[in-house]
């Protein structure tokens, strides 16, 4: 049996990137989330990969909207960690510091953004990564242990 009260979720790149939607989207279901090196506003990544999935942002602004994590920021309610490499070369750093600030300017309380000033995209320091899921334990034990 399932406690519905304590489900939480994590995933890195495009699973953070779901991480964040399942999140925002549906706030009701999980109660706590690790979103590592996520795509947070798909207008600030690679077009040449976006494009072949929403067109380009200047064809199909809406596509974007609908799909950009960002945008859906007002729904969190759960528990959040955002953990990036600060050098990441694929989803850049600055993506998840623009959802930073998005969520203290919508006055939310319970996120946190882990910064890893030596990770790109695939982390390869052992400090680093053990860092990383330190705290989603961490996070996991706070919101869904009782």
């Amino acid at each position: 049996s399932v406690d519905s009260e304590r489900v939480g979720l994590y995933g890195g790149s495009y699973g953070g990137f779901m991480s964040l939607m399942a999140m925002f989207r549906a706030p009701e279901v999980f109660a706590a989330g690790a979103a590592l090196r996520p795509v947070t506003d798909w207008t600030s990544y690679n077009h040449e990969y976006t494009s072949n999935i929403l067109n380009t942002p200047q064809i199909d602004p809406i596509a974007y909207r609908r799909s950009s994590p960002i945008e859906f920021a007002d729904g969190l309610k759960g528990g959040l960690l955002i953990a990036h490499g600060m050098i990441d070369d694929n989803v850049l750093y600055q993506d998840s510091v623009r959802l930073f600030q998005r969520l203290i300017e919508l006055h939310k309380d319970d996120f946190e953004l882990a910064g890893y000033p030596l990770e790109r995209h695939g982390f390869v320091h052992a400090d680093s990564w053990h860092d990383e899921y330190r705290r989603i334990l961490k996070l996991f034990d706070t919101h869904l242990r009782r």
